[in-house]
């Protein structure tokens, strides 16, 4: 049978006893591609003598001609051939080499270098997510004696928090962090020390060690000279170092919120904080650094359009006198002030008294009377005072929750983040985490937690949503696991919901989704519908007087099934390339709730036993059909995990037959129900229940 390894998918069992690494490609850390080359990753080239290392030009002998023969056999042609003499061509063609590697261009043998030509190895080289096996296995002991840490262990599996701690270290040593480890950061790995590449030299016409930290895949942007000495100009996007950590620090101490702090990564974020700033000072507001932007931000230069030089004190939170341009606490507040009257301030509360705040200023100057300068006038500052000095809430955490108000799709920042901590402390999932930014996970949060709280599911934090987050009615998400008496909750799933869905449609009540046993927003609009109706108190919650009214009776709460959350797979269920998401009970055709989880990949993609078991069930394609053609693979414990759509079943794969983690078991495709989409449904049913969730159990162990 055609097999797949389950300790290392990448190994492919194609003859009797002859495993063979396939090596498609692998990309650097800048993105570089690497052709495909005839020699497996991390195999030294024939011959290749242990001087390779440090040769330069000028060097000669047999280690010269070794590197010449790797340069050709690459592709790399060489002026004058495999003669033993590091000249003019022998350069050319490694530079060559190294810029397409995404490596320094310095025409001599790092270490790096080394490596990527396969003239010296290394168990690291070529690892990335999805990759298992002993190689992993040290891979991630070498970072945890670096300090590093690593979620969930040495457990030789490359998941989520490998490709973390990877760049983790790559951030550490100055590379761009891409959580893959290319040559210049295997070289960094091997080395000694816990988190910075070293540099070393030895004498010798052939020999002089390279470090990976010259040989890095690091930034060719990132500056790294001491603070307040750095050239700042060029930084971009993709910067790394201590010039970036400056630059973020600087713009922190104008008043500037950088999500994430100064974390030395130019990345998104310290981009929009960047124009941010560009734009408030009248600088050109690019998102890289020019000369301009570094003397406002140092205090040196002269500010464009007569915009005053130097921002307010980031500390201050005085308003008046406040105008284009400034930045800090006291802009803060006035931003915060005029969310909260409902003035669009896009970008939220950041900080930064740009265009947007300043035509928010003018729009609460012309509401209210005044001359509409734009510009934080006695008057004004005196209005926009009795709005700060007016919110109330319950308690401290009510008041804090202020800086809340108005934040919505969009906006970043820490507020955001604090939103986004206080959704989770209350129970609701935010994909994502706590990343400080408001995109569309973040508003499907606030909708969830607005309808738990029996408020109108906007998807923007209001005043009662502020203060529902400070003093929050538990989000019951377990289904009522206890198995109490009592009645159905948000987030429960079954026959009590069913009964509550039935009496609500029985009284007329229109139900989004239909009588489903889901309890979802659609069931707590309509029980609110009811209860307004009915003139009772309009929570969304099945209380004792709601269920009187439905004629109800409190019934004991299912139990969830205590395997749901023990599950766990061994391989990814299909090869790549693949991509997937959690549309756990998205809406399908003729009333149905998705049960699994929908992994797309290319038709004919191999489809993989994620565990030992057996084949239980066989399904056929047919008019009609849901699944297609697939299977169910049965665990020896009763929990079977259900495949659909395949275009065919794998040679040898039958009613009974006996399968391995990793073994290929049919190919992806779109028989049956698929709207044409080529993709594998798959399921997860514990202890050959009810199905439950499958996106965590495989983003475990993702290898999309």
């Amino acid at each position: 049978m055609f097999r797949r390894n389950a300790h290392n998918p990448r190994y492919v069992k194609l003859t009797g006893t002859v495993s063979i690494r396939l090596v498609v490609s692998s990309v650097l850390a800048l993105g570089t591609v690497i052709p495909a080359v005839a020699l497996p990753v991390g195999a030294v080239h024939a011959n290749a003598p242990a001087s390779v290392t440090g040769l330069k030009p000028g060097s000669t002998g047999d280690a010269v001609r070794s590197l010449q023969r790797a340069l050709v056999d690459r592709g790399y042609s060489v002026a004058g051939g495999v003669d033993g003499v590091f000249g003019d061509g022998t350069k050319t063609a490694l530079e060559r080499f190294q810029a397409a590697q995404g490596l320094a261009t310095t025409g001599t043998v790092t270490a790096a270098t080394a490596l990527a030509l396969g003239l010296t190895t290394s168990p690291y080289l070529g690892l990335s997510a999805g990759s298992r096996g002993d190689a992993v296995r040290q891979l991630q002991e070498a970072l945890i004696a670096k300090g590093i840490t690593v979620v969930g262990g040495a457990d030789g599996i490359f998941g989520p928090g490998t490709t973390e701690a990877v760049k983790q270290f790559q951030r550490n040593v100055g590379y761009y962090p891409s959580g893959q480890v290319n040559a210049a950061t295997a070289v960094a790995i091997a080395q000694g020390g816990a988190g910075t590449a070293s540099t070393t030299t030895t004498t010798g016409s052939t020999t002089a060690a390279a470090s990976a930290g010259s040989d890095a895949d690091r930034s060719s942007e990132a500056h790294d000279a001491g603070a307040g000495t750095t050239n700042l100009v060029g930084l971009k996007v993709g910067s790394t170092g201590s010039g970036v950590k400056e630059l973020q620090e600087l713009l922190q101490k104008a008043g500037v919120e950088v999500v994430g702090g100064a974390d030395g990564v130019f990345g998104a974020l310290t981009k929009r904080a960047l124009t941010s700033y560009q734009s408030a000072r009248g600088l050109s507001a690019s998102g890289s650094v020019d000369q301009a932007t570094v003397d406002a931000l140092r205090g040196t230069g002269a500010a464009p359009n007569g915009v005053t030089n130097g921002s307010t004190d980031s500390g201050s939170t005085e308003i008046r006198g406040l105008r284009f341009g400034d930045t800090g606490a006291g802009v803060k507040r006035v931003q915060e002030a005029l969310i909260g009257m409902g003035y669009t301030v896009r970008g939220g509360a950041d900080g930064v008294y740009g265009r947007d705040t300043e035509t928010a200023i003018k729009a609460f100057q012309t509401s209210n009377g005044f001359q509409p300068t734009g510009t934080i006038t006695e008057a004004t500052a005196k209005a926009l005072e009795t709005v700060l000095g007016s919110r109330s809430g319950t308690g401290a955490d009510a008041t804090a929750n202020n800086g809340l108000i108005g934040l919505a799709a969009g906006a970043v920042g820490s507020d955001v983040k604090r939103l986004q901590e206080q959704l989770i402390a209350a129970g609701v999932s935010v994909r994502g985490g706590a990343d400080g930014i408001f995109g569309p996970a973040t508003t499907a949060a606030v909708k969830t937690f607005q309808t738990s709280q029996g408020l109108s599911p906007s998807g923007k934090v209001d005043e009662a949503t502020a203060k529902a987050l400070a003093d929050p009615t538990p989000v019951d998400t377990d289904s009522g696991s206890t198995g109490e008496v009592g009645f159905p909750v948000y987030g429960e799933k079954g026959e009590r919901v069913l009964a509550l869905q039935a009496a609500l449609v029985k009284a007329g009540i229109s139900l989004r989704g239909g009588v489903d046993g889901d309890f979802g927003s659609g069931t707590v609009n309509a029980i609110l519908e009811f209860q307004r109706q009915k003139g009772l108190s309009a929570t969304g919650k099945l209380d004792q007087a709601t269920a009187d009214a439905l004629g109800i009776t409190a019934s004991p709460a299912p139990v969830v099934n205590p395997a749901a959350t023990s599950v766990s797979i061994d391989v990814f269920p299909t090869a790549r390339p693949c991509g997937y998401a959690d549309t756990w009970h998205f809406n399908r055709g003729g009333g149905r709730n998705h049960l699994g989880v929908d992994v797309i990949a290319p038709a004919g993609t191999p489809i993989y036993a994620v565990t030992d078991g057996k084949i239980s069930k066989l399904y056929t394609d047919a008019p009609g059909s849901l699944s297609g053609n697939g299977v169910r693979l049965l665990r020896p414990d009763g929990t079977y995990f259900f495949y659909a759509h395949m275009t065919t079943l794998a040679d040898g794969i039958g009613l009974g037959v006996p399968v391995k983690a990793g073994d290929v078991i049919g190919y992806v495709g779109n028989t049956g129900n698929t709207g044409g989409v080529n993709h594998l449904h798959f399921e997860v049913h514990p202890l050959g229940g009810s199905a439950v969730n499958p996106y965590p159990i495989v983003k475990a162990v993702d290898a999309c």
